[in-house]
């Protein structure tokens, strides 16, 4: 390790609060699935095929992050394309981390699960009868299936409409998990405050972790407010391996306003034509990349940021007015009818843009099937790390993610050997401060300046003392979930912080100042941390 000085400690307690499963009500069920987004409505759906699943959701059915995807899912899917192509883009993509055996089940899987969503209901976009196709940076083709700029709202409302007639999976809106709970070293369900404030254990010999991102760790970002990184904190508390937590990706082109989240302006729009200027009207991308502004989004990131502090801005430009406009309003919907609800006529004006907080890379480590380090874990989608998006995820293969693993999920609960091994579990809350009401804002204000896009040792060290000064105020002991949320924060907080301190290199997302380049000798590997602050790191393969 290139580190001499000593690495901040973590304060991650097992528990945020004390209980004892005989003494609050135990709602039993085969499955129990964690979140509503396309990965875990797409595990709901597939495994109440056979079993009776219980799904949680932290909001109501239709909050999510899914919801705000307004890309698209990328598959190989056109005559012109092929699953290798896009297994290269993805490998390109990911700087060197991307686990191959994962990259290949994705694009390999990925066009028949996207068959099976369309035999549901869902209703891409066509052109004179064949899939209207759309390309995005990194992609060395056109190979995004989209509706209209809301595919996310979409897909969403299509799985949402299954799970309605679905008769063995009961959906339960509104309820916050604090923990999950463990007993012999096996997850065996999780503890949730219900609607109604009370406390309740539901008890599962299988558990699937889909709860999303962590984008509100950061105080700039483009998602929504449920997402706090509490499936992250919750799997740590737990015992599970994290990795990769270090590589957050920032979507370029978020509009630059005072609004949280900020609205995302898709990268769709690039593929259509769009064009970044620098704040003299240039445009600057064809100087650095063969690929221009559809280049992957790492390398777009930093050059938004290099000319917008060569050119003392806090934005840079979106300009989409050499595209029809008949095609922006058809194409865009949603984005011209922002637009012009905050002034800006996209047609004929330029859009301020710069980078936020859009995707955790990173997550719960997963084998090929969804496992996680902890017999009765399973995790998919944006929680999870199955290693597709190494150190940079390729856009629009979130959404194809999320319905390949979680399927996949679903064989292999069938062939794993699932038990409860004891109903009853006690658990004790960690020590900690006083119940403070410690105002997170400046702590995500930090993270969006001091670990954000680029990052120092001095920076993520000076980060590192905020988190231990929070972490140090906040009561261990609480269950209500606006408290839970702020303990989750800061122990995601801490752990990205943590991990891009001792990435001594920049690749991909993670961009230090003080080792701006690729160190494949040393860093060819991944970060692996557990809640006890062991750290270790896994190669892989070239």
């Amino acid at each position: 390790m290139a580190q001499t000085r000593a690495l901040p400690a973590l304060n991650v307690p097992r528990y945020l609060t004390s209980f004892d499963t005989g003494e609050v009500p135990v709602r039993r069920t085969d499955v129990l699935v964690i979140g509503s987004g396309i990965a875990g409505l797409t595990a709901a759906l597939c495994a109440s095929e056979l079993r009776d699943v219980t799904l949680l959701t932290k909001a109501g059915l239709m909050q999510t992050g899914t919801w705000y995807a307004q890309g698209g899912v990328a598959g190989a899917i056109s005559e012109e394309d092929s699953t290798q192509l896009h297994f290269d883009d993805t490998i390109a993509a990911g700087a060197g981390l991307c686990d191959t055996e994962a990259v290949r089940i994705l694009v390999d899987e990925g066009p028949d699960r996207i068959q099976e969503l369309i035999r549901i209901g869902a209703s891409f976009d066509t052109f004179q009868g064949r899939l209207r196709l759309a390309r995005e940076g990194g992609h060395s083709l056109a190979r995004i299936l989209h509706v209209g700029d809301t595919t996310g709202s979409a897909i969403q409302a299509t799985l949402v409409g299954v799970v309605a007639e679905r008769e063995r999976l009961s959906v339960h809106e509104n309820c916050f998990v604090v923990d999950l709970l463990t007993r012999e070293d096996r997850c065996v369900g999780a503890l949730v405050v219900e609607p109604d404030g009370t406390m309740a254990a539901y008890s599962a010999p299988v558990t699937v972790l889909a709860s999303g991102g962590s984008g509100c760790v950061f105080w700039v970002t483009t998602n929504p407010d449920i997402s706090t990184g509490d499936g992250l904190a919750i799997a740590c508390r737990a015992g599970a391996d994290i990795a990769d937590v270090e590589f957050v990706q920032f979507h370029p082109t978020a509009l630059d306003t005072d609004d949280s989240p900020r609205f995302l302006i898709t990268e769709a729009l690039r593929g259509e034509g769009a064009v970044l200027r620098d704040g003299h009207g240039n445009r600057f991308m064809t100087d650095v990349h063969p690929s221009a502004e559809l280049a992957p989004r790492d390398i777009v990131i930093r050059a938004i940021i290099d000319h917008m502090r060569e050119g003392g801005e806090h934005r840079v430009w979106l300009d989409a007015t050499e595209i029809d406009p008949a095609v922006l309003k058809e194409r865009f919907p949603s984005i011209w009818d922002h637009c012009a609800s905050v002034g800006i006529d996209l047609a004929n004006d330029l859009v301020p843009v710069s980078p936020a907080a859009h995707y955790m890379v990173g997550g719960v480590l997963t084998d090929a099937w969804g496992r996680t380090s902890l017999p009765g874990l399973y995790a998919s989608g944006e929680v999870a790390c199955t290693g597709v998006h190494g150190a940079n995820r390729l856009a629009s293969n979130s959404l194809l993610e999320g319905l390949v693993f979680s399927k996949r999920i679903c064989s292999a609960i069938e062939s794993d050997q699932n038990r409860v091994p004891d109903d009853r579990v006690a658990g004790v809350a960690g020590a900690g401060g006083g119940p403070v009401d410690l105002d997170v804002g400046p702590l995500r204000r930090a993270m969006s300046e001091k670990a954000g896009v680029r990052r120092t040792d001095q920076s993520l060290r000076d980060v590192l003392s905020r988190i231990a000064d929070a972490s140090s105020a906040l009561s261990f002991d609480c269950a209500r979930p606006s408290d839970c949320q702020k303990q989750n924060l800061v122990t995601v907080a801490g752990l990205i912080a943590r991990s891009a301190l001792i990435r001594t290199e920049s690749r991909g997302v993670h961009y230090r100042d003080d080792f701006p380049d690729p160190d494949d000798r040393q860093w060819r590997k991944r970060i692996v941390v557990t809640r006890e602050n062991f750290m270790r790191t896994v190669d892989v393969a070239p």
